[in-house]
């Protein structure tokens, strides 16, 4: 007898056996465009300082700590030597009174010099210089005042070093009057020209 493949296993006649039964998987369909790929961000980003420090070479850690305490020394330094170590420096004031009714001019506000001494005016240089005849410090007078039919400017000059035995302070080119360390110290100088 021939078999009928569509005859059925249980052997009756005429029955067809059922299709062996398949399970389809579903496809899912492609992307439209190709996926970008996720990257973490780099390792070293998220670190921390103690890591990147433990991951550097020992020279270039021996380098960083070396720059990082002379920084620190170096500060302290400055600190401590304007307050404890450094040159001693100090600061004088005074007055030039132009006596000289004919000598200033008034203004609005204060006073200028004028006839043979308009170099007496707010800004003109106080010049300090040491024994040895070296400008040492600077100042500037400021701007003049009437007193008593008199035109007065008043001047500081700061970072006078200290140590010279006698120093010399000169308002413009009107020459010096020389003051021991202890006189420009107490400050209250007092110039006069024109009388």
């Amino acid at each position: 007898m021939s078999e009928d493949p569509r005859e059925p296993e249980d052997g009756i006649p005429g029955e067809q056996a059922p299709a062996p039964a398949t399970t389809e998987v579903p496809v899912p369909a492609p992307p439209p465009y190709p996926p970008t790929p996720q990257v973490p961000p780099p390792a070293t980003a998220r670190r921390s300082l103690a890591a990147r420090v433990r991951a550097m070479r020992p020279t270039t850690a021996l380098a960083v700590g070396a720059v990082a305490g002379a920084s620190a020394v170096g500060l302290l330094w400055t600190l401590t030597d304007a307050e404890f170590g450094g040159p001693d420096t100090f600061g004088t004031s005074g007055s030039i009174t132009l006596a000289d009714p004919d000598g200033f001019t008034e203004l609005s506000e204060g006073c200028s010099g004028d006839n043979g001494y308009e170099d007496l005016d707010a800004g003109t240089e106080v010049t300090v210089t040491d024994a040895s005849g070296t400008v040492v410090a600077a100042g500037s007078l400021e701007p003049g005042e009437v007193a008593d039919y008199t035109c007065v400017f008043t001047f500081t000059v700061d970072d006078i070093p200290a140590g010279s035995k006698l120093y010399r302070v000169e308002v413009s080119h009107r020459g010096a009057l020389t003051h021991t360390e202890a006189e420009l110290r107490e400050g209250e100088l007092s110039f006069s020209i024109g009388e």
